[in-house]
C-alpha cells in the first residue's frame, strides 16, 4: 500500500449492512462530498457513493447492500 494512502487513513466510521442490520468500524481511505472509500479488516475496500448530500452513501459488496451516515 503506498505512504500516501495510509496516511490518509485516519477516521473511522460506522457502516451498517442493511441486509442483516449489523453494523462494523470500517476505516476511510478517502471521503468527498459524493463518494466514500472504506477499507474492512480484512475484507478490501468498499465504495459507497450518494447523489444528494443529505442522504446517506449507499455502497454494494459481495451481493449486500452497506449505508454511512450522510454526516460524516
Amino acid at each position: 500500500m503506498p505512504a500516501a494512502r495510509q496516511s490518509a487513513v485516519a477516521d473511522k466510521i460506522k457502516i451498517t449492512c442493511t441486509n442483516n442490520d449489523r453494523t462494523v468500524d470500517a476505516a476511510v481511505v478517502q471521503r468527498s462530498l459524493k463518494r466514500l472509500v472504506v477499507a474492512f479488516p480484512g475484507a478490501g475496500e468498499l465504495v459507497l457513493t450518494r447523489d444528494d448530500v443529505t442522504k446517506p452513501f449507499v455502497g454494494r459488496m459481495a451481493g449486500m447492500e452497506f449505508t454511512a451516515p450522510a454526516n460524516t
